[in-house]
């Protein structure tokens, strides 16, 4: 093992285990906000280490700063095949309340904040053990897992049972809505992930859910995401605790995707382009080791402003360009290409040349 991986490795076990220490405290004090930033803190060292072990750095090609959590979840579900689509949307919604409780207030029920603890643990394990070849029992006795009286094993029990204290907390003349909306960002956390937001809920947001929850909406409407997750069943054989969620495909839950252009849809999300679609095309070529030009040519080859989740553009009301930009999505989807041993890059430089000299209304 690589002495920088080690480092990470070993960083993320003692932030996981003053998590868990955390959670099992007796007092309340500050504990929901300190046990989800131990536990996002605790993945993001855990992800750099198996991205250090492979490639030797957790840095992009022209940044100075290390890959943040955002950034890291990206490679090991892409690229690394370490961390699975569903565990993207746990790792996701941790993410997010880490935001949250660093930047504004969170409020979860105990069992909401084990679910999150004790589905943590469960991915951090199975990571350490694909990318190490460790188990996590053997660096933690199982008496210091986070253990709770009443497991949930129904989870659109619990966010019943999760908006019923919002709702209380929403009623006339309790002067409680501070407290409904810090109550509300985990569960929108949560929904956002499961559709593959990896950002903390906008107020915007956390103002529509509560709107609509006061008006009798019903939740699967609001939280559409949330009602396409469940509990899985625990594998036999394993800590009767252990905890992983799916993403249902069954015929009765909510279809989630993303709405065209102009399209209308039930459930309305803020997407800020500055955020999704923060790369320049200037710059692409820079995040690749190549120069401006070769950027562009890349893009054209790829054809990636044709694809909505690589590219965004956004004109004034007389056809200018207003805002363009690429999104991780195209980096991810340029690497593999340049990966590619059939790549010939003086190829692609030579066709965008020509296309180039094309006259414009070609």
């Amino acid at each position: 093992m690589r002495r920088q991986s080690g480092m990470f490795r070993d960083t993320a076990i003692e932030s996981l285990t003053l998590s868990i220490e955390l959670f099992n405290r007796p007092s309340n004090v500050a504990r929901e906000h300190a046990v989800i930033m131990m536990l996002a803190h605790s993945f993001e060292m855990l992800l750099k280490a198996a991205i250090f072990e492979q490639r030797g750095t957790v840095r992009d090609s022209g940044e100075e700063l290390s890959h943040s959590l955002k950034r890291c979840v990206t490679i090991a579900v892409n690229d690394l095949k370490i961390v699975t689509e569903d565990d993207r949307t746990l790792l996701a919604a941790i993410k997010q309340d880490r935001d949250c409780a660093t930047h504004d207030t969170i409020s979860m029920s105990e069992e909401m904040l084990w679910l999150h603890m004790r589905g943590g643990i469960t991915i951090f394990d199975r990571v350490l053990e694909q990318a190490f070849g460790q188990s996590l029992e053997e660096l933690l006795p199982n008496r210091v897992i986070p253990v709770s009286v009443s497991p949930p094993d129904d989870l659109g029990a619990l966010v019943e049972s999760e908006l019923k204290a919002v709702l209380m907390l929403l009623a006339p003349k309790t002067r409680k809505t501070a407290e409904a909306r810090a109550r509300l960002r985990p569960l929108l956390s949560l929904d956002g992930a499961s559709t593959g937001r990896l950002d903390q809920p906008t107020e915007a947001e956390v103002n529509r859910a509560e709107k609509a929850l006061k008006a009798g909406t019903a939740w699967e409407a609001v939280l559409p995401g949330l009602a396409a997750l469940r509990i899985a069943p625990v594998a036999p054989g394993a800590n009767v605790q252990e905890l992983a969620l799916r993403i249902t495909r069954e015929a009765d839950g909510v279809p989630v995707r993303r709405a065209a252009p102009g399209e209308s849809a039930l459930v309305y999300r803020d997407s800020n382009p500055f955020d999704d679609f923060g790369l320049a095309l200037n710059s692409f070529g820079g995040k690749l080791g190549l120069s401006q030009f070769e950027g562009l040519a890349l893009i054209h080859h790829l054809n990636l402003k044709s694809d909505d989740r690589a590219y965004f553009i956004r004109r004034t009301s007389k056809g200018s360009v207003k805002f363009q930009g690429l999104s991780a999505r195209a980096l991810e989807l340029a690497k593999k290409e340049i990966a590619n041993p059939d790549f010939d890059l003086g190829t692609v430089r030579r066709a965008y040349s020509q296309r180039n000299k094309q006259p414009k209304s070609a």
